[in-house]
């Protein structure tokens, strides 16, 4: 009867342990991602094989799948799925405490980082630091994050690599506000571009920009190699038979063709037919001396002097990849035709790039359509009358990359003794090793062009030309003196989140993670977990949250807050790159708790009869003790 009594003592104690489990499931009905738990009840000691009583073997939580709510809220996240969000709590002390849970009610917190409901971090792979020498590709060297003022979106495009994810990003400034049109009067025959040009171009080269980056998302893998631009050569007989009305100079360019009547003289008509071709979104178009001197030179490649034997137009695409095909040249005088010839021994055929060589290529020639090169022009009016006598000096200031400086070029200004003409200088300023390293001086219609080098398009020179014999500074002709392309500024930035690196807090704000001066955006994530922040049309992957799984779920530790901490029995955590074969991750929605109300109401009273048919138990047998003591009476 004694055992009877205890017997009964220990059903009361583990029902009400049963009772205690079963309320707390009816409390957090409504709590996120909560998962119920039951209550394992066992037999005791036997003695003589009758038992004593019942106890409590374990409360285990049952990580079922619960069901998914779409909140519409940006920073909720349900788990579809086996595994756990993991967050680290560094608020009580120095040292951080990792948990995971699978409530997704989270937040950006105040250091704008993604936290949950508790203000415990949110941890996965987060953005690396963005490294302004090696990351960021810019115009403007003070500038290596995107601001207001780059309104124009080039590109912006997530790629998938194995084991990092990185975000390429390119914006300009207002392109179209910035280009003018070249001087013609200098610039005729020799790549002239006007306004609208200028724009075509870029756009042109935008879209070339985005295939590429295009081909490089679908096949991150790819051998990367670059892309070359195509460069041909076509020389016209200059048959002195065409020089008078109705008389034209053509030639096809993918079947198309552009033709130039007769005006003044060869040189002339030669330079207006460049022209027509350089209007070409994508093209320019040189004239080039031939053997006998009568077409100016006015390209950089003064080798064509000497190869070429006739009037020649060197026509060059601006993509790199483009194949162009040039057909018939000729010129034409009524019924007479003069057919000239594309030159096969000049010129650079096109090479099309893959995999980021490709990009990256597509990338530096859409840069140049945007900034391009500035061009300072001395016309000989600008100079004065050059008699051989005079001496002068130049020099140019440019900012250097490396130091972050401006430097004088050459270091002491040149020395040029007694020119007699332009020529003179320009050979000097070529010839001087560090000059020719920046900039290239060139002889354009007459006119002394000096321009900076093609790996230094954005960069801008403060030149010097004085006649120090008479103390007089010669100022660039404003009127000619620009930029060879839109000048507008240009900023490519690629930021990456690495998956093999070790985890961490996920920040959120986009200036404190240095790629933009405005702080918010489009908050965003996808199934795997990767966090993009959008902004002004642009997507940023900025982080991944990390999900966790367990080998045993159930031997993780409730601690509270919806928490729950790793323990022996559970194991160590396993993380996979891109959390793979981990749950899925619905972005605006939250997962329900499991609680079942009305079974945790059938259960209640289940575990009630129970209570009482074990306190019957106990009243039983002290009323039989009380008649064994009576007998004693």
């Amino acid at each position: 009867m004694i055992g009877a009594l205890w017997t009964g003592i220990s059903g009361l104690s583990s029902h009400q342990k049963a009772l205690d489990n079963e309320a707390t499931n009816i409390a957090n009905v409504n709590t996120v991602g909560y998962k119920a738990s039951r209550i394992s009840f066992a037999d005791q000691m036997y003695q003589d094989k009758i038992g004593k009583g019942s106890k409590v073997l374990d409360a285990e939580k049952l990580y079922t799948q619960g069901n998914l709510k779409v909140t519409g809220v940006s920073f909720d996240m349900a788990l579809s799925g086996q595994g756990f969000f993991t967050v680290s709590d560094t608020r009580s002390s120095g040292s951080s405490e990792t948990y995971y849970t699978r409530a997704g009610n989270f937040r950006m917190g105040e250091d704008g980082t993604l936290q949950d409901a508790a203000g415990n971090k949110v941890q996965g792979w987060a953005m690396a630091d963005v490294d302004a020498e090696t990351d960021v590709k810019t115009t403007n060297p003070n500038i290596t994050y995107f601001t207001n003022d780059y309104t124009k979106l080039a590109a912006s495009k997530i790629i998938r690599h194995n084991n990092k994810i990185e975000t390429i990003t390119a914006k300009m400034t207002d392109y179209t506000q910035t280009a003018t049109a070249d001087a013609a009067s200098v610039f005729t025959g020799a790549g002239l571009k006007t306004k609208s040009g200028k724009i075509s171009d870029v756009e042109a080269l935008i879209s070339e920009y985005n295939t590429k980056l295009t081909a490089y998302q679908s096949n991150p893998a790819a051998t990367s190699s670059p892309s070359i631009a195509q460069t041909s050569f076509v020389r016209f007989p200059l048959d002195s038979t065409a020089s008078g009305d109705g008389d034209q100079m053509y030639v096809y360019i993918n079947g198309t063709k552009y033709s130039q009547s007769f005006d003044t003289d060869y040189a002339t008509t030669m330079k207006k037919l460049a022209d027509q071709i350089s209007a070409i979104p994508g093209f320019k178009a040189y004239t080039a001396a031939g053997a006998s001197g009568s077409i100016a030179e006015t390209t950089d490649d003064a080798a064509l002097n000497t190869a070429l034997t006739g009037g020649a137009l060197k026509i060059e695409s601006l993509i790199p990849g483009k194949i162009f095909t040039v057909g018939e040249v000729a010129e034409a005088s009524g019924s007479i035709t003069s057919v000239g010839s594309v030159v096969s021994t000049q010129g650079t055929p096109a090479v099309i790039g893959t995999g980021f060589g490709a990009v990256k290529s597509a990338q530096e020639a859409l840069l140049k359509a945007v900034s391009g090169q500035q061009r300072d022009v001395y016309t000989t009016t600008d100079i004065g009358t050059m008699n051989g006598t005079d001496d002068y000096t130049y020099q140019i200031s440019i900012y250097n990359a490396d130091t972050k400086a401006n430097i004088d070029v050459p270091t002491v200004a040149l020395a040029i003794t007694n020119p007699a003409d332009i020529d003179d200088i320009i050979t000097a300023i070529n010839a001087d090793a560090s000059l020719s390293t920046y900039v290239v001086a060139k002889n354009v219609n007459g006119a002394m062009v000096v321009e900076v080098k093609p790996e230094f398009a954005g960069y801008s020179i403060n030149g010097s030309l004085e006649n120090t014999t008479t103390s007089t500074v010669i100022e660039k002709n404003s009127a000619y003196s620009g930029w060879s392309g839109a000048g507008a500024e240009f900023i490519q930035m690629i930021n990456t989140v690495d998956q093999t690196a070790s985890q961490d807090s996920l920040q959120l704000r986009l200036d404190v993670l240095n790629i933009s001066d405005s702080a918010f955006g489009e908050f965003s994530v996808d199934s795997t977990g990767l966090i993009t922040m959008k902004q002004d049309g642009a997507e940023y992957a900025i982080g991944q949250v990390a999900i966790a799984l367990f080998n045993n779920e159930r031997g993780l530790v409730p601690i509270g807050d919806n928490l729950v901490k790793k323990s022996s029995e559970s194991g160590e955590p396993i993380f996979n790159v891109n959390n793979d074969k981990t749950a899925k991750i619905e972005g605006k929605t939250l997962e329900l708790s499991t609680a079942d109300l009305s079974e945790s109401l059938v259960n209640l009273m289940v575990f009630q009869r129970a209570f009482e048919a074990n306190a019957k138990s106990i009243t039983t047998s002290d009323e039989l003790l009380n008649t064994l003591i009576n007998l004693k009476r």
